[in-house]
């Protein structure tokens, strides 16, 4: 009991220290979350990187006008699990663009990752992720508010998992925007413990009340593979764009390791 208690207290106190440690862009990551977390006392220590390898937009980074094409991301990811059903997490990202040296740009929060039942007693079994996004001063002036619902059903050999987003300005000039909605929709198969290929959808669609059109929306289609040895866990994408306002090449490297 007493070692249990000590794990937890240790989670808790990195997953703090690394929040406050640094204190907002829009990155470049792109993820579908399924439903399992880290069980009670388990850490996981995740790397993120991708890199934009074409693209004819551009973005204000630190108040300059960059181009996209060339940026590199990256981030640490810290997540414990509070109990076998609830975890806690924290990331620290930071973005390097072409011709330009590495910066950090973000801390996003993770309050909390929540299982509702045991896998198996819904259709979907169904989790909840909310996600708070602190701006880096000079990057960007508002903090914003994200939920993400997460939906998983296995068929056979293949998992379906879908996660509807719902984004709020909460600070800032912005801050009258209504709530926008995205989503992160993934296919796999998983016959092979070692090697899973699979199939991503991300999309961005605007305002609830007043979706972008057609040709302004984001979509990227991913595919992907999934490898893992023992503890580590290595997921790889290639990401195409499906409008003139997405990027049009990003490749994407997640690596995980639970301890």
């Amino acid at each position: 009991m007493k070692i249990n208690k000590i794990k937890s207290m240790r989670g808790i106190l990195l997953i703090l220290l690394v929040g406050m440690i640094f204190s907002y862009s829009e990155a470049q990551f792109y993820k579908v979350y399924g439903y399992e977390t880290p069980e009670r006392g388990e850490t996981e220590l995740v790397y993120w990187t991708s890199y934009i390898a074409q693209s004819d937009l551009s973005y204000s980074f630190f108040g300059k006008a960059l181009d996209r094409e060339g940026l590199w991301s990256h981030s640490l990811e810290l997540e414990y699990g509070l109990t076998d059903r609830l975890t806690l997490a924290a990331y620290l990202d930071f973005e390097s663009p072409s011709g330009e040296n590495l910066h950090y740009v973000q801390t996003r929060a993770v309050f909390f990752r929540y299982m509702f039942a045991q896998k198996g007693e819904f259709f979907f079994d169904p989790a909840v992720y909310a996600e708070y996004y602190f701006p880096r001063k000079g990057y960007e002036d508002h903090e914003e508010l994200e939920i993400r619902l997460i939906l998983e059903k296995d068929l056979g050999n293949f998992r379906v998992d879908i996660n509807p987003i719902f984004e709020k300005v909460t600070s800032g000039a912005e801050v009258e925007e209504g709530l926008e909605f995205n989503y992160a929709v993934g296919l796999y198969y998983r016959k092979f413990h070692s090697i899973q290929p699979g199939i991503e959808f991300h999309g961005m669609m605007g305002e609830m009340v007043d979706f972008k059109s057609t040709e302004r929306q984001q979509h990227v289609l991913f595919p992907t593979v999934d490898m893992r040895f023992g503890e580590f866990h290595w997921h790889l994408g290639a990401g195409k764009g499906l409008t003139a306002k997405t990027d049009q090449w990003i490749f994407k490297s997640i690596i995980s390791y639970e301890f």
